[in-house]
């Protein structure tokens, strides 16, 4: 299915003119998955993302593309023609970036926004463009709400959006004994993921296995959380090596720090549901998102089920929570001989698979 606001964007992209000193970004993330045109405007376009893989996607399209935690900070004030951006799930995320589009922009530089109306778009367009001082030029097409917003009034920091300090890294979950650094952005930043805690909660409880874990992968990891608590775990203390993939730049960095502050041997990888490694582990653990952006994707699922059978050992174990109604036993019947539904708590299911 198309994303709609995605192909405005795009459009806008490629109606611009010819002109060499020209500067421009485009802020992009999950929702451009699979969905990048070629590279328009190489010498003057920068696509700037916090998703390994629509950067991975964006390089080999032959766009020049930054991937990291959607920071601005090399950008000069004042510096852009114009900016791009369909925006994301997280407001926090899409204030930050409107906060820096406001910096960045040259005056009579433009900002273009999109997206739908239950996104929130036209609260945005309405906030960003009275940071500006530009009319809102707002524009519906269909479910599709756009605007074309010009920069006159000079950036003021005491003026800029709330975004949570979205910068900023920050302890969080103290109650859980863990020491863990988040932030906005992430799935769940600011507290212990229900389904995790569940998936957590039932690791410990499994009767004793026929020979001691080695060595996990945790895929997706977020900001660790899953490895960090299954380490503090009696059946965690045999394993020597953790490996943490993710998509999000935010993830990684954070995934990377709490691993350190846990002094857990082990590294942390970017990639796309655990595509590209290639090492075999004994433990596999997964709270896998089923969101793509602000859609559902049963696609998701069916990723990382199929890494967790490529990384599994022989006599391996991987556990998955999910949301109740995610089909996952059905999925995984055709990849593993051993498929156990561990508990279903009403809104969350833990199941256990093995080779």
């Amino acid at each position: 299915m198309n994303d709609l606001p995605l192909d405005w964007i795009t459009r806008e992209l490629t109606a611009l003119r010819a002109n060499q000193n020209a500067k421009y970004l485009w802020c992009t993330d999950e929702n451009a998955l699979n969905t990048l045109p070629s590279a328009l405007h190489q010498e003057q376009l920068l696509v700037l993302t916090n998703r390994w893989d629509v950067a991975e996607q964006a390089k080999a399209r032959g766009f020049t593309t930054e991937f990291n935690d959607f920071d601005c900070s090399g950008i000069a004030d004042n510096s852009l023609d114009n900016i791009f951006y369909r925006v994301s799930k997280e407001k926090p995320v899409v204030h930050h970036l409107l906060n820096q589009a406001w910096r960045c922009l040259k005056p009579g530089g433009q900002l273009l926004l999109a997206g739908y109306k239950n996104e929130g778009i036209k609260t945005y367009i309405e906030k960003i463009a009275r940071l500006l001082g530009s009319a809102k030029n707002i524009e519906k097409n269909g479910p599709v709400y756009s605007a074309v917003l010009s920069k006159y009034a000079q950036y003021d920091t005491g003026q800029l959006l709330d975004d949570s300090n979205y910068r900023n890294q920050r302890p969080i979950a103290l109650d859980s004994g863990l020491k863990l650094l988040s932030k906005p952005g992430l799935f769940g930043w600011n507290k212990v993921d229900a389904g995790s805690a569940l998936l957590i909660e039932q690791l410990q409880q499994l009767a004793p296995l026929p020979h001691p874990l080695n060595s996990c992968v945790d895929l997706g990891c977020g900001y660790g959380y899953l490895s960090i608590a299954a380490a503090n775990l009696d059946i965690g203390k045999n394993i020597n090596h953790w490996t943490l993939t993710d998509n999000n730049a935010a993830a990684l960095q954070l995934a990377r720090q709490n691993l350190q502050e846990h002094q857990l041997k082990g590294e942390v990888i970017a990639a796309d549901a655990g595509r590209g490694i290639t090492c075999k582990v004994d433990l596999v653990l997964c709270n896998p998102p089923f969101h793509q952006g602000f859609g559902i994707d049963g696609d998701l699922t069916d990723k990382f089920l199929a890494s967790a059978k490529r990384l599994l050992k022989p006599q391996g174990l991987a556990l998955f929570v999910v949301n109740q109604f995610i089909p996952l036993e059905r999925k995984a019947a055709p990849l593993f001989s051993q498929v156990k539904l561990v508990i279903d708590n009403g809104s969350f299911k833990v199941i256990q698979l093995g080779l």
